[in-house]
């Protein structure tokens, strides 16, 4: 008798974990350890999944809560390429600067380009060798990289002030110049969260 109700418990905690992790996504696949690869446990780490609308705060393979996310109008354009393209760049980053701001309340700026954008841009004569020097100089230092270049610049993850006109679009339009835009609500969970060169996955 003690052993089935130590199973019965042990089944009761279980189903209450899944539920408890459930809450934090609409889709609980996504939260799987498949998709967050293995960081250290006390490492607070940002996903943004682009074709889902969704922002992640993990702590190390930990998730612990997920945010609606909008993003630049030329989502369906893919990877960022070039300044005023509006397109959210992908791949690997990390927080390189956090201010308050006029237009979009809380601003934590993130190292685009990085080294894969500056030599896609190399490549292709966007930037020159010194620009991608830079890029390269400022990415190993864990610095903000030079965000004036033809590759373009300041792309973060903002929320709104109330007096922008944006603030009126729907929260399922993507209307940014290229930025990951929250409520601002949800900005200041994740502005407490983070802090200067914490990594950013953003995937397509």
């Amino acid at each position: 008798m003690a052993r089935i109700r130590k199973n019965i418990f042990f089944a009761f905690r279980l189903a209450v974990t899944l539920l408890c992790l459930c809450g934090l996504s609409p889709d609980p696949d996504f939260f799987s350890k498949r998709t967050a690869p293995p960081v250290p446990a006390n490492q607070t780490r940002i996903f943004i999944w682009k074709s889902r609308y969704l922002l992640a705060v993990y702590q190390g393979d930990k998730p612990l809560k997920s945010y609606r996310a909008v993003f630049g109008g030329g989502y369906q354009d893919g990877d960022k390429q070039a300044m005023g393209d509006r397109r959210t760049p992908e791949g690997e980053f990390y927080i390189c600067t956090m201010n308050h701001s006029k237009r979009f309340y809380k601003f934590m700026g993130l190292s685009y380009p990085g080294l894969k954008h500056a030599a896609y841009g190399l490549e292709r004569n966007i930037i020159s060798p010194e620009e991608y020097t830079l890029i390269q100089k400022a990415i190993t230092e864990r610095q903000q990289p030079p965000w004036e270049t033809s590759l373009g610049g300041a792309v973060g993850i903002h929320g709104r002030m109330l007096k922008n006109p944006e603030a009126a679009r729907s929260s399922s339009q993507n209307w940014t110049d290229g930025c990951i835009a929250l409520d601002n609500a949800d900005v200041d969970e994740i502005y407490s969260m983070v802090s200067l060169g914490t990594p950013v996955t953003i995937l397509p």
